[in-house]
């Protein structure tokens, strides 16, 4: 049961921390509108430059994120207690 609330707890925190970076991605669409107005001769150049950045931070997040839940996965002991399930 103690486990069921922990992996609650984190799955809300995990969902907290998504919305935040929805926030933070339309503040940041909504200041890249605000400097390239969609009526702009190479909006649809600077767009696509925009969107390779930010697809290029996710991708390092994601690294980021991964190789730390490596760490606190030691010697392969979540991948026993999912098979066993």
């Amino acid at each position: 049961m103690k486990e069921i609330t922990d992996i609650t707890k984190k799955l809300k925190e995990k969902k907290k921390e998504i919305d935040n970076i929805k926030h933070e991605e339309e503040v940041l669409l909504s200041k890249f509108h605000e400097y390239c107005p969609e009526g702009s001769a190479k909006y649809t150049e600077i767009r696509k430059i925009y969107e390779k950045i930010t697809k290029k931070r996710r991708k390092v997040e994601k690294v980021v994120e991964k190789e730390e839940n490596d760490d606190d996965d030691e010697e392969g002991e979540g991948e026993v207690e999912e098979e066993e399930e």
